[in-house]
């Protein structure tokens, strides 16, 4: 398949305005909306082949590419005098330790990748057993363009799996998620922090389940635990050649929550 696509920014990022943070946060910011920035297009290429009901199981393998034209970017710099008095921001000394972050067009960008998927039945098990399903999906991303394109949430490697038993009265779900290291935003070069420093949120893994119990064609008793093995967020600051005891920069443990409940369809 081909397409050609077009990609608007959010009206926030061109509507005329500038938003000042304030001084006391720890990386203060003055955020100046783009009117000028422009739409991005991409041609994109698509390749799959699916097979369904094969053996009772359903399965797809592809590969895309995504050329992209004027992608959207983060540039962030210091205050400089010169770009406070071009924003009328020059009268007041206490932006100096401020930086400038706008929306431009970066320039070009490439997303290419590779996708697969495949659920199947165990149709041949006892009668008891019947209704048990395993599923895989995977997606590998590769991401290049101009260093300030803004390729926050594209994630290098997503997999997710898991096994589902499902009857006519009742079923149980157990899943299996893992992302990996995402690149979330571009931090302004400074002293401490060399070109190329980006934020990104670590490898996140997760295993949920979940169950439900039909009472009656509108009643049901309802389980869900989408976090048993409690979340640990990681939070890295790093440039290309930062070495790796330097690259963490914060650690969020979520734990877990359970919801037991009652629900009904009238």
């Amino acid at each position: 398949a081909y397409a050609r696509t077009i990609g608007r920014p959010n009206i926030n990022f061109i509507t005329p305005g500038i938003t000042i943070s304030d001084p006391d946060v720890a990386n203060p910011r003055i955020t100046v909306n783009n009117p000028d920035l422009k739409p991005w297009t991409a041609d994109n290429f698509d390749l799959s082949l699916e097979s369904y009901n094969f053996k009772d199981g359903v399965g797809s393998v592809g590969v895309f590419r995504k050329d992209i034209q004027d992608f959207f970017g983060s540039l962030v710099t210091d205050a400089t005098p010169e770009l406070l008095a071009i924003h009328g921001l020059d009268g007041d000394a206490g932006f100096s330790n401020y930086t400038i972050s706008t929306q431009t067009n970066a320039g070009d960008a490439r997303v290419s990748g590779f996708e697969f998927g495949y659920r199947q039945s165990l149709t041949f098990l006892p009668d008891w057993a019947r209704g048990l399903q395993i599923f895989f999906n995977a997606t590998r991303l590769r991401v290049e363009g101009n260093r300030t394109s803004d390729f926050s949430g594209f994630s290098p490697a997503t997999y997710s799996g898991g096994i589902n038993f499902i009857r006519a009265r009742y079923y149980i779900k157990a899943n299996y998620s893992f992302l990996g290291e995402t690149r979330t935003s571009l931090v302004a070069q400074n002293a401490t922090n060399p070109a190329d420093t980006y934020q990104y949120q670590g490898k996140l893994t997760r295993i949920g389940v979940s169950a439900q119990y039909n009472l009656s064609r509108r009643v049901a008793l309802y389980l869900s635990m989408p976090d048993v093995n409690a979340i640990t967020k990681r939070a890295k600051r790093y440039a290309p050649g930062t070495p790796e005891f330097a690259r963490r920069s914060g650690y969020q443990w979520l734990g877990y929550y359970t919801a037991v409940g009652v629900k009904g369809t009238f």
